[in-house]
């Protein structure tokens, strides 16, 4: 992930993030070169091609915060791990898991709630759809199909029905 420079100070700018591949977390037994992670180009791109996300005026913020104080890794990429390269998998490992219990209950930590770190990307898009993003957007923004978006996450959209109803009568009632 490598988030652009800011175009303004303001504090209630919108970032972006320009994601331009994924390194997953294969295992060294499970990639061609024995390394832990596996590189490739991004889900339903071409190789070079990139993705960019929106991020919150908040997220943003604490974004530019880090690269004021820390600066980016040798390669470009916001965090980098301490003997140079890519931080291991275990720092973000000890890190979500300090982080849950410090912001959750016992109950909540029992629980899958936000069990992993990706887990927060369905909370995301399900807080997307919920606040009326169109899908299409939605779609674009996560590097999913439409289809394969709604298939995975129309369940999540709760409470629409109200909302619904008063863009169906107002659509009918333009002049």
């Amino acid at each position: 992930m490598i988030l652009p420079p800011p175009s303004r100070s303001d504090d209630e700018d919108w970032g972006e993030l320009h994601l331009r591949g994924a390194t997953p977390d294969a295992g060294s037994e499970w990639t061609d070169d024995g390394s832990p992670r596996e590189r490739r180009q991004l889900k339903h791109r071409a190789e070079g091609d990139s993705r960019i996300v929106p991020t919150h005026p908040e997220l943003t913020r604490l974004l530019r915060e880090h690269l004021d104080k820390f600066g980016t890794a040798p390669d470009g990429h916001l965090f980098g791990g301490v003997r140079g390269g890519e931080m291991p998998t275990i720092t973000y490992r000890r890190a979500w898991i300090k982080a849950r219990q410090t912001a959750l209950s016992a109950a909540e930590q029992a629980s899958p709630l936000a069990r992993r770190p990706y887990d927060l990307r369905h909370a995301c898009l399900s807080t997307w759809l919920n606040g009326g993003v169109y899908p299409t957007q939605v779609a674009e923004w996560a590097g999913h199909d439409v289809d394969v978006l709604l298939r995975i996450y129309a369940k999540c959209v709760v409470g629409q029905d109200e909302l619904a109803k008063r863009r169906i009568s107002e659509a009918l009632t333009q002049d």
